[in-house]
């Protein structure tokens, strides 16, 4: 933060500490400007601090993360983005942020904007760890509630006989976000508020005295601006008082073109005195929005008299635009990533680890087959989808039998051939498609041909044929007893995707195919995979699989994301988009790419090879080298999001001759 921003911050800091002088004396509030802290750097929002009474008497008075925030409604604006800026500057690269949604939007839209925002801000993004209306949040605030008695609850609110029950609810929740933390958590942190909830802090100190607890700091932020009226605050109820991310670009010009501003009453006062950006709508918005280099011009223009109101409107609204848009890209292109749902599915299951996980896996089964249109006793779940494929192999090991597959292909496939004895024959893809070449693979089936093995789509290429030409092309091939592995890791990623009914799959019991939760759910570390086959073929797989074999808290996750369609979703089409950005670099700059039904992208860089190596190392950004699959000069990156590839263009712009 510049220094000029620093006084433009300290000089709202000290409005806003005039304006609330009740609440400061009657709440113990300790105003920034006066008060300030000199163990740890606050935002420029946070106008005021609070230690409640039990950590000062405990001597712990210090400011760290967790950060708590929280939410309600269903339309985020510049309010929230400012909330998370002044979270992501306390939390910094790796601590957790707490968000309490009590929007209730199940499609979560203000936590997604919230996300968003955070990476706009943040120069790494923290930990978001979502707390919903769960079942054990309930149970705390009942927990709290119960600490408080309502005759305290009149005093410290000012309830009477007129005030509804809902006013009653809202102090449970609030000490719930004071209060409640996830259980592998013991850390009180600090809480993001605004001075309307400074009455809380009261309820906060009786609540946490009665459950032994410790509460966190709380840091009091500025609330945004009306961009209409001077010293009010901009509301949800208001369209007109706020920008909300759903705006359009013309409304947001539209908003910040009559925001209000500080100027003088006349153009020569205010070439003579220059303008005050304390009291300015404009300002605050572009100082949010903007960076600080435009912030800080700005700033001295306004204070030198050097431009006119409607002047600097106009100098700054497109900066302001990108602004906006640069966020709500990031929204429409949401991250990809694991189901907020896991990680409390997870905690629960912990719990109760003194208990045995179950026997077999009849409810995870139930739950894949009904996302991908199988019956479940043609589901067989497995440690991953190799552990599943190691027990196909397994069962197809004969003397003397072969293995055909693709070469390059997943290392995996040759190793099981070894381990189980079976000979690999491997067969070149088709070097002009980079497609499995199914008239070589046929040719190379003959009688001691035990198992054949096709990806859809490819795991070097991501290029991927029809399962109704494999199967056609494939299948009638295939001597007495052999059986088809299709390995369809990456599957979810095609558009269609293969669709393999349990028509389909009983009319057909030579094929295997294997799937994992890994890719499309982000559940890599879980290590859930499965088979869909015939229902005879499916009850030898499931032999194969001792009692017991998937672990608890696996289980959890997987159970827990499959039924989060939409988190799916949400991966897939945020890879799909990650995609199109990466192709129009590339086509951009003519830079060769396979055509990818993948989350990833094979491309040929030649000459620009070793320089975007060189910068993606040293981003630490990861990558594939093509020298693997006797491919110089060619890399494979995975896509994910816009974020993951925004590296990748930035290394290409950069290596491309005639820039620094």
């Amino acid at each position: 933060m510049t220094r000029g921003l620093e006084w433009w911050h300290r000089q709202c800091n000290a409005a806003t500490a005039r304006r609330e002088q009740q609440r400061v004396r009657q709440f113990g509030l300790h105003p920034v400007v006066s008060e300030p802290r000199t163990d740890v750097e606050l935002p420029g929002e946070v106008w005021a601090w609070q230690v409640p009474a039990p950590r000062r008497e405990s001597g712990d008075v210090g400011i760290s993360p967790p950060v708590r925030v929280g939410f309600a409604g269903s339309h985020p604006h510049t309010g929230h983005l400012g909330l998370a800026r002044a979270a992501s500057e306390l939390t910094g690269h790796d601590g957790t942020i707490l968000v309490f949604d009590a929007s209730g939007d199940g499609n979560r839209r203000m936590v997604d904007a919230f996300r968003a925002a955070l990476d706009y801000f943040a120069i790494e993004v923290p930990e978001v760890r979502v707390i919903g209306d769960d079942p054990e949040v309930r149970h705390f605030q009942r927990q709290a509630a119960r600490s408080l008695p309502l005759a305290r609850v009149r005093r410290i609110y000012g309830f009477d006989a007129t005030t509804n029950l809902a006013s009653a609810l809202d102090v449970a929740d609030m000490l719930a976000f004071f209060l409640f933390t996830p259980g592998d958590s013991d850390a009180a942190g600090v809480a993001l508020v605004d001075a309307p909830q400074a009455p809380h802090s009261a309820a906060l100190n009786h609540a946490a005295r009665a459950l032994d607890m410790t509460p966190p700091a709380l840091l009091y932020r500025r609330l945004f601006p009306h961009l209409r009226r001077a010293g009010e605050r901009g509301s949800v109820r208001e369209a007109a008082s706020v920008m909300f991310l759903h705006d359009d670009e013309d409304t947001v010009r539209a908003k910040f073109g009559r925001a209000i501003t500080g100027g003088r009453p006349t153009i020569a006062e205010q070439r003579a005195y220059g303008g005050d950006p304390t009291r300015c709508s404009v300002f605050a918005t572009v100082e949010l929005l903007c960076s600080a280099h435009r912030a800080q011009t700005m700033l001295d223009e306004c204070r030198a008299g050097e431009v006119t109101c409607s002047g600097c409107k106009a100098k700054n609204t497109d900066a302001v635009v990108a602004g906006m848009r640069a966020i709500t890209e990031r929204l429409s292109t949401r991250r990809a990533g694991t189901s907020p749902d896991v990680g409390p599915a997870v905690q629960r299951t912990a719990r109760a680890l003194h208990r045995p996980p179950p026997r077999e896996c009849e409810e995870l089964e139930s739950a894949i087959a009904a996302r991908t249109g199988a019956r479940s006793d043609q589901v067989v779940a497995g440690n991953g989808s190799t552990e599943v494929m190691d027990w196909l192999f397994r069962l197809q090991a004969q003397p003397g039998t072969e293995v055909v597959a693709t070469e390059p292909a997943f290392e995996l496939h040759r190793d099981l051939a070894q381990r189980h004895r079976l000979t690999y024959v491997p067969v070149r893809w088709d070097p002009a498609t980079f497609t499995p070449d199914l008239t070589e693979l046929g040719r190379a089936i003959g009688e001691r041909t035990a198992l054949v093995v096709v990806e859809l789509p490819h795991s070097v290429s991501g290029t991927a044929v029809s399962l109704d030409t494999v199967v056609e092309r494939l299948v009638p091939r295939l001597p007495s007893g052999a059986r088809l592995l299709l390995d369809l890791a990456y599957a979810d990623f095609m558009d269609p995707p293969p669709q393999l009914s349990a028509e389909f799959v009983e009319e057909h019991p030579e094929i295997v195919a294997c799937g994992t939760l890994s890719k499309a759910h982000c559940l890599l570390g879980a290590r859930v995979g499965y088979a869909l086959t015939a229902t005879v073929t499916a009850k030898r797989l499931r032999q194969q699989r001792l009692p017991y074999a998937l672990d608890a808290l696996a289980t959890a996750a997987a159970e827990a994301s499959l039924a989060d369609k939409a988190r799916v979703e949400q991966t897939i089409q945020a890879n799909r988009i990650a995609r199109a950005r990466l192709r129009a670099a590339l086509d951009e700059r003519n830079i060769p790419y396979v055509p990818s039904q993948a989350n990833f992208l094979l491309m040929n860089l030649t000459g620009l090879h070793q320089p975007v190596v060189d910068r993606l190392r040293a981003r630490n950004a990861r990558y594939r080298d093509g020298h693997r699959w006797d491919l110089p000069g060619w890399i494979q990156v995975h896509l994910i999001d816009v974020p993951t590839v925004t590296p990748v263009i930035e290394a290409i712009e950069a290596a491309v001759p005639g820039r620094p």
